[in-house]
């Protein structure tokens, strides 16, 4: 229903904050992080992002669009409701999401309250699955700093095994910032499999 809301910082709670708007006070659920970066009687801008139920309306608001769109593809997923997701944000940020996508590191990610290993982990394979398809989501993802050439030989392996375009840069671009530029084609195929796999420990 609302893609941003701007309007002026009237009251800072616990999980919450009251933005008034032309004299109408909207409630905003926003991650720990973001709220203790506001200020009271400041003026604001949230990229927001509406939850409708049969017995109320939540809006939660973010740092950035960024933000905004890993919590709505958080709580895509099969029991990641609104809650769980805030907590995710409210421990990592984008990058440090991103970084334990890429990664592998579900340990970081069940830092999270109320994130066990197990959903974790199931965050982790559901979220790469869904980077072929999703472009904002690959686009969120991938670091943009990590290029691989289509002439690259080992990106070429991988694409040779099945693997999409996506997965195989993704992979690659793990294996050659784990093992460096020196590494032999056969090291960086057989970490970009593991990558594939879930696995990022050689």
């Amino acid at each position: 229903m609302f893609d941003y809301l701007r309007g002026v910082i009237t009251k800072i709670r616990s999980n919450v904050l009251v933005l008034d708007i032309h004299g109408v006070g909207y409630l905003l659920n926003m991650p720990m992080n973001l709220l203790n970066k506001v200020r009271l009687n400041e003026e604001a801008i949230f990229p927001v992002h509406t939850v409708w139920r049969e017995d109320s309306v939540d809006i939660y608001a973010f740092e950035s669009d960024e933000q905004k769109l890993l919590f709505q593809r958080l709580i895509s997923i099969s029991g990641i409701g609104p809650k769980m997701a805030m907590a995710v944000l409210s421990t990592l940020s984008v990058n440090e999401f991103r970084q334990a996508i890429m990664g592998n590191d579900y340990n970081l990610i069940a830092t999270a309250p109320g994130i066990g290993k197990k959903t974790a982990q199931r965050l982790i394979l559901e979220f790469r699955n869904k980077m072929g398809e999703d472009t904002e989501l690959s686009a969120l993802l991938s670091p943009p700093e990590e290029k691989v050439a289509d002439t690259d030989e080992v990106y070429q392996a991988m694409l040779s095994m099945g693997c999409s375009h996506t997965e195989a840069k993704n992979a690659v671009s793990f294996a050659r910032k784990k093992l460096g530029e020196n590494a032999s084609v056969e090291d960086l195929i057989r970490i970009s499999l593991q990558y594939l796999k879930g696995g990022n420990k050689p």
